[in-house]
């Protein structure tokens, strides 16, 4: 990521960033009301409401995020929540120190901010980091003009290490194009 777009990000969490709705949506609920509770990974999870939404649903969940301010907060909100997250500032490209296998990785709007070669990274990490029944759950805008979003070429490179389980296309509040896309383990059933 440029410093230009790590200096927006650092500046939206003095104040509360657009993207930070403290709702967790209803894709998430609706697979967590459909799969027993297990290890789960949040990837740019901000404040944390949706790794605080697994836990508080028996989730053992890892949150990630490069903004040290968005990782303070989410630790003071699962401490008013009561429960436990394991919240840790870190490159979501990199993942030092994470160790999967995870039953879930999450990843609400921080995959299609990142540059091209972080999301090469950041994809070829996943097999390893998922167990072999696991999902991957990514919400993103679909590229456009300005090369932001997510790719063609990304989704090509996500073809190559998971299998394609499910996409749903919409349209964000603003009208921007917008996926859910869910991927297995290339070898699950």
């Amino acid at each position: 990521m440029n410093l230009q777009r790590k200096l927006f990000y650092y500046l939206s969490y003095l104040r509360k960033p657009p993207w930070d709705t403290g709702v967790s949506p209803p894709e998430l609920l609706a697979f967590i009301e459909s799969h027993p509770p297990g290890r789960a990974l949040d990837l740019g999870c901000g404040t944390g409401t949706n790794a605080i939404t697994l836990a508080k649903r028996g989730w053992q969940t890892v949150g990630i995020d490069f903004v040290g301010r968005a990782i303070r907060a989410a630790q003071r909100k699962a401490r008013l929540a009561g429960v436990q997250v394991d919240f840790r500032p870190g490159d979501v490209a990199r993942l030092k120190g994470v160790g999967g296998p995870f039953d879930l990785i999450l990843d609400i709007g921080c995959f299609h901010s990142l540059t091209s070669a972080s999301k090469r990274s950041y994809i070829e990490n996943l097999p390893a980091l998922l167990s072999q029944n696991g999902v991957y759950m990514l919400y993103g805008f679909l590229g456009n003009e300005r090369g932001h979003g997510i790719t063609p070429e990304d989704l090509a490179l996500f073809e190559k290490h998971l299998r394609l389980a499910a996409r749903q296309d919409g349209v964000d509040r603003r009208q921007q194009a917008s996926v859910w896309l869910t991927y297995q383990h290339k070898t699950s059933p």
